[in-house]
Order: C-alpha cells, then sequence, then structure tokens
C-alpha cells in the first residue's frame, strides 16, 4: 500500500488539485505544515507572468510560517533527472541564493519558459485535477484555502 498527499487550492475560478512529491520531502513537509496552519488562507497571486509562471505564498516570513529550507534541488538525488519545471508543475520560491525558500511558491506556465529553473528551484508537486483552471490565474486572484488530504492506494 502506498500513500499519495494532495493539496487542493480552494479558488474563485474553480479548484486545482496538486499532488504533493514524496521525493521532495523538506518542502512537501513544510508546505503541508504551512497549509495546516492556515498560512495559504487568503493569499494571492502576487506575480503572474503568462507564459512563465504564476508565485504566491507569504512574501516574507510570518508568524506561523517555517524557517527557510534547504532547497533539494542540490540533493544528489533530486538533482537534474528529479526536479524538472513543466506545465502544473509548483515549485518552492527562493530569493536567488542557496537554501533561502521561506515558503513562497510558483506553478509553472510551460516547459519551455521554466527550463532554467531546474537547477535552482525544488519541485513539490504536480496537477491532478482543475487543470483548465491553471491557466485562467490572473495577478491578484486569491486562494481562498489549501486542503490536504492523504489518500491510501491499494
Amino acid at each position: 500500500m502506498k500513500e499519495i498527499t494532495t493539496a487542493t487550492f480552494k479558488m474563485a475560478k474553480g479548484d486545482i488539485v496538486f499532488r504533493l512529491l514524496e521525493e521532495s520531502p523538506i518542502h512537501t513537509n513544510t508546505f503541508i505544515k504551512n497549509a495546516n496552519g492556515g498560512l495559504f488562507k487568503g493569499v494571492n497571486f502576487h506575480r503572474v507572468i503568462p507564459g512563465f509562471m504564476a508565485q504566491s505564498g507569504p512574501s516574507e516570513l510570518s508568524e506561523g510560517a517555517h524557517p527557510y529550507m534547504k532547497d533539494e534541488v542540490s540533493l544528489p538525488d533530486r538533482h537534474k533527472e528529479n526536479n524538472k519545471h513543466f506545465f502544473g508543475v509548483i515549485s518552492g520560491a527562493n530569493t536567488g541564493q542557496p537554501n533561502s525558500d521561506m515558503g513562497a511558491f510558483f506553478g509553472c506556465f510551460s516547459r519551455n519558459g521554466t527550463r532554467h529553473l531546474d537547477t535552482g528551484h525544488t519541485t513539490f508537486g504536480h496537477v491532478l485535477d482543475g487543470w483548465e483552471n491553471i491557466e485562467r490565474i490572473e495577478q491578484g486572484d486569491i486562494i481562498n484555502d489549501v486542503i490536504i488530504n492523504t489518500y491510501t492506494l491499494n
């Protein structure tokens, strides 16, 4: 039996369900803790670049947020082969400095426009449902809540 964990972004334009990746446990577990702690309730997409990505999450480390995380992209088992950015992937945003991810994240709109992120940002999920809602995201759209669910597969 295997467990998978999902994160459902509750949004006015429609829900988006992401499968969270066990291959990036630091980011996945921190994202889950932040979501369960209510950190993403009411946050908006404050940076949206069509054909590239939509970024959300805390823009600064706030009360209840977990501290800066190690960028797992630097770990041998995540580097290159297992850390691809493409349409529907969510990844950790950082300041450009190593290990500076503070819980903000972005969703990718393409592979061609995001290929350069593979070596500097850790992917931690991909879309399972709500594909049609990804490209509808506009700057200022609000994430009403992020609901975490775990399922057991036989």
